[in-house]
C-alpha cells in the first residue's frame, strides 16, 4: 500500500512540474527570441549539404508568446506554436535542450536538440541520420 502512495505522489509531482518553465528555459527563451536566417543543413542518410540560397531565403521568428513564424522570401509560410524543452540527446547521450514544434514542420516527435551560440542557433534532429540545421541571428526581439 505504501509503494501505491509513493507511486501516485511521484506521478503528481511529475505533472504538477511538467511544462512549467524553469529560470534556465526562461533565460534560454531570452536568447532565442527574434528572427534567425537559415545557413544550411547537412544530414539524412546519404549525408547531404544544403547551403543558403540566395533567391530562397528562409527565416523563422521565435516569439515572446511561444509562437512561431517561418517565413521564405518575406512571405510566411508556416506559424504555431514552439516549447522548449529537455530531452536525451542521441548525440551526447546527455539531457539537452530541445524545442517542439506544434504543427510539427521539419521536426519529430521528440523535438530538435537547440544549441545557441552568440548569434548562432542549431537546430539537430534527435535520430539516426537526421538533419542538422544552422541559422545565424538576424534581429533579437
Amino acid at each position: 500500500m505504501k509503494s501505491l502512495l509513493y507511486t501516485l505522489l511521484a506521478i503528481v509531482f511529475l505533472t504538477s512540474t511538467a511544462g512549467k518553465m524553469t529560470s534556465s528555459d526562461k533565460g534560454l527563451e531570452k536568447q532565442l527570441l527574434g528572427k534567425w536566417q537559415f545557413t544550411g543543413q547537412s544530414g539524412g542518410f546519404a549525408g547531404a549539404t544544403e547551403t543558403a540560397k540566395s533567391n530562397s531565403v528562409r527565416i523563422i521568428e521565435f516569439k515572446k508568446d511561444g509562437k512561431y513564424v517561418r517565413y521564405k522570401n518575406g512571405e510566411p509560410m508556416y506559424q504555431g506554436n514552439y516549447q522548449l524543452c529537455k530531452e536525451k540527446s542521441i548525440h551526447t547521450g546527455k539531457v539537452d535542450n530541445a524545442i517542439r514544434f506544434d504543427p510539427k514542420v521539419d521536426a519529430t516527435e521528440s523535438g530538435n536538440i537547440l544549441t545557441i551560440d552568440g548569434d548562432i542557433l542549431i537546430l539537430a534532429d534527435n535520430f539516426n541520420d537526421g538533419y542538422t540545421i544552422g541559422y545565424k541571428r538576424l534581429s533579437p526581439l
